[in-house]
């Protein structure tokens, strides 16, 4: 797929691990976007992205995340997230991005990073690693989806107004 600089800046720093979630975001930017060229590229990349199936259009992403490099130096949040996942080799997890609306919400209590270790599990597919923000009674139904074998919890923090309160800071995700 032929794309623009731009383009590929935008698609760099998008946390979707779907297709669906990756277009929303995009056209969010488009909705969003303080100017004109921000919105022009979105909208590029929608009409091309659309037409795609989630694999390929995923593999496109994937391919740009994994290979692109900032012509400079990072100018956004999201950029500096995908320049510094991209140089640790970390996976994207599925669920909610570290920047998630959710984590600001004033009843959510906690955030949990997981593996989903089979197809029985209420939360993602067998294979995925995912991250949750929480409140105290989706915390309690994610430890007894632990205790039935659905998912392994790796990491867990309180979350107080939006702050993370890490258990274990040196846990290996």
């Amino acid at each position: 797929m032929n794309l623009s600089e731009a383009e590929k800046r935008m698609i760099y720093q998008v946390e979707g691990t779907s297709q669906g979630a990756a277009l929303n975001e995009i056209y969010m930017t488009w909705r969003y976007a303080p100017d004109k060229a921000m919105k022009d590229t979105a909208e590029g990349l929608l009409k091309k992205l659309r037409p795609l199936s989630d694999k390929e259009c995923m593999d496109v992403i994937r391919d740009v995340q994994k290979n692109y490099r900032l012509p400079g130096k990072a100018r956004t949040i999201g950029e500096m997230l995908a320049k510094a996942r991209q140089q640790s080799g970390a996976q994207k997890m599925a669920g909610h991005d570290i920047m998630a609306l959710e984590r600001f919400d004033p009843d959510t209590r906690h955030m949990i990073v997981f593996d989903v270790l089979s197809h029985e599990s209420p939360m993602g597919y067998k294979g995925d690693k995912m991250r949750l923000f929480l409140t105290e009674a989706g915390y309690g139904k994610a430890l007894e989806n632990q205790d039935k074998g659905f998912i392994k919890i790796k990491n867990h923090a309180k979350v107080i107004a939006g702050n993370l309160r890490y258990d274990h800071k040196d846990r290996e995700l």
